[in-house]
């Protein structure tokens, strides 16, 4: 008991003196951080014996007679939340000690697991929503354990230590994500100011419950940047859907022009409430950045409903008459979108965008002060993007080589195909109803075609590449186009700076950022292309004879995608597509469904080299 008072008494007096501070030292540092080594085993002593377990919180605690759950929640995050406020000292000790990182970790667990918000012992007296305040100001603990040192010359444990603490990948993922779920029910549901002043404790509330949103969101992307299992454990629970989901809920909260006291507040103020944005903002930049499967993670956001959040961030519902409106802070938002454009290249992208394509178009526009003209222009440029993209997926006939035998004058339908479709497997892109069709196309020119084709989906042969060179193609065509004046000036640039590859120029365009640039360079200096190859020469002499409007200066284009942290140089898609397949196309009056590919694309992935198991299709190389 004396004990538990000592605990309480010293966390009084040090708060209430780091408000009058005139000291070298802060309090926190003198008081707590430099006498942990008497603090901490009480910590740990009444975590032990007053609380449930971490993973079943519905034990009654070993020892409830010493202390109140209540009180003993209080004991144990109190002075963790002060270190990590205050003190340097203490950071640095959270960051590098394995018992402490043991400690934060459990204790994480158990306030995540905990439903409601009254606790045994709570007297009644305290404010409404204890736990919902004390989860979001441990928030900052936890990030405080996996972050890196302010200092680089200290030395920090590595992620997997507090990773190991918690219980592995999972436990840390899903507690996350609960901790986010719960702080955006409560920021949500904080009452509408009265005074809208820095004094009014609504406005109070809804800083710390954003504060421990902007926390678990930096928590966020540091163990997916760092912790490859826990970016695919994120992504697989749905962590963009949730972030989305939440600046959903809480912009509406944030973006709020008052008045020029509340507005420019150091804390309190509107750049203060935009950290939040910023933060989530990047997590699920850096989750597609960085990912595997970037295809994936961009349609889940927009499933999500994103595009549409970042254009209620266009205009700001001002609560007041105000002509005085604060600085824009960076928010991170016109590099998501543009990072999202650099996908739009991609069929399952494309579908998702046409799915909300209407409630984007539909949804109701109130007559409101536009906030941040740059974002909006932002918008409007990757909202066209978006229309191009759909005008390419939609020309007919849509992925011909998908759904047509691609044997020379073969009619046949992949829907009528007496077996299931053999595949090539060194294109991967011809499809063939027979054997015969696929020895008559080889004998044809696929021989030749077939190293182009397969230099047109990439090296991994990526079904997400495959299936979408009819968009890519598009896009390629397109932007080429409308950078006219630019390819010639990189063209005579690179004739001057190589003057020994006058005849073996490549021009590429470069898809993986917004908006797309060129660049022409000698084909031995890209990458991941076969540039040495001889038989470059040859088709760039056959792309001469049979064009209508042969490229000036280079031999042909090349496209650069990424797929997130891949990135692949493709031989020109629209260029592949119509030699490799001249002749091929649908015409007006033939009868052929189009199947769904999953019904004869059994493939899930990446660089299967045949669809048909079970029989022995043919080669390319007979």
């Amino acid at each position: 008991m004396r004990a538990k008072l000592a605990l309480f008494g010293l966390v009084k007096i040090v708060s209430v003196t780091s408000e009058t501070n005139g000291m070298k030292d802060d309090p926190v540092t003198k008081y707590i951080v430099r006498s942990w080594d008497e603090i901490y085993p009480w910590m740990r002593f009444f975590a032990r014996n007053c609380l449930p377990p971490p993973y079943d919180v519905s034990v009654t605690p070993p020892r409830p007679d010493l202390c109140s759950v209540f009180d003993a929640v209080k004991l144990c995050i109190t002075p963790l939340s002060m270190i990590c406020t205050e003190s340097e000292e203490g950071r640095h000790m959270l960051r590098s000690s394995v018992s402490v990182q043991h400690f934060v970790a459990q204790l994480w667990i158990l306030v995540g697991n905990i439903k409601g918000d009254i606790l045994p012992g709570d007297p009644g007296t305290t404010p409404d929503g204890l736990i919902s305040k004390l989860r979001a100001s441990f928030a900052l603990t936890n990030f405080v354990c996996v972050s890196e040192s302010e200092d680089p010359d200290k030395v920090t444990l590595p992620l997997s230590n507090y990773i190991h603490a918690a219980g592995g990948v999972k436990p840390v993922v899903f507690t996350l994500l609960r901790y986010i779920r719960r702080l955006t029910r409560d920021a949500a549901a904080v009452k509408e100011p009265r005074s809208w002043t820095p004094n009014d404790q609504s406005i109070q509330e809804l800083h710390l419950y954003t504060l421990g949103l902007d926390y678990s969101f930096q928590f966020l992307q540091t163990i997916s940047r760092q912790d490859v299992s826990c970016r695919a454990q994120l992504i697989h629970q749905g962590s963009i859907r949730i972030v989305v989901d939440t600046i959903t809920q809480v912009l509406p909260r944030i973006l709020v022009q008052a008045n020029k006291e509340l507005d420019f507040h150091p804390q309190l103020g509107l750049a203060g409430r935009q950290k939040v944005l910023w933060s989530g903002y990047s997590y699920i930049a850096s989750a597609i950045r960085d990912s595997d499967d970037g295809v994936t993670a961009v349609c889940q956001a927009i499933d999500t409903g994103l595009l549409q959040t970042l254009e209620k961030g266009v205009v700001c519902p001002p609560h007041a008459n105000s002509r005085d409106s604060p600085v824009r802070g960076r928010m991170g938002d016109i590099e998501l979108l543009f990072l999202l454009a650099t996908f739009f290249v991609y069929h399952r992208v494309v579908e998702s965008i046409f799915r909300h394509w209407f409630r984007i178009q539909s949804a109701p526009r109130e007559k409101r002060e536009i906030r941040d003209k740059g974002l909006g222009m932002a918008l409007e440029i990757v909202l066209k993007s978006t229309i191009e993209a759909m005008d390419h997926r939609s020309v007919e006939p849509i992925n011909f080589h998908e759904y047509r035998c691609s044997g020379p004058g073969c009619p046949m339908c992949a829907s009528k195909f007496v077996s299931k479709k053999r595949r090539c497997s060194g294109c991967l892109v011809s499809i063939y109803c027979s054997e015969k069709c696929q020895r008559t196309a080889w004998r044809n020119g696929h021989r030749k075609w077939c190293q182009v084709l397969r230099c047109t989906v990439g090296p991994w042969g990526s079904r997400d590449i495959r299936t979408s060179l009819q968009v890519i193609a598009g896009f390629e065509t397109s932007e080429i186009s409308g950078l006219a004046k630019d390819v010639e000036t990189r063209v005579r640039e690179a004739q001057q700076q190589f003057p020994a590859f006058r005849n073996k120029l490549v021009l590429m365009l470069d898809m993986t950022v917004y908006p797309s640039e060129v660049n022409v360079l000698p084909v031995h200096k890209l990458e991941q292309f076969p540039g040495k190859d001889p038989i470059w020469p040859e088709i760039a002499d056959e792309i001469r004879a049979r064009s209508d409007s042969p490229p000036k200066g280079y031999m042909f284009s090349v496209v650069k995608v990424h797929l997130g942290k891949s990135k692949f140089t493709l031989f020109s898609p629209s260029t592949a597509l119509r030699m490799a397949f001249e002749g091929q196309y649908f015409s007006d009056d033939e009868a052929c469904d189009h199947v769904d590919e999953d019904e004869i694309d059994d493939s899930k992935t990446l660089g299967d080299r045949d669809l048909d198991c079970n029989s022995e299709p043919l080669d390319d190389d007979v």
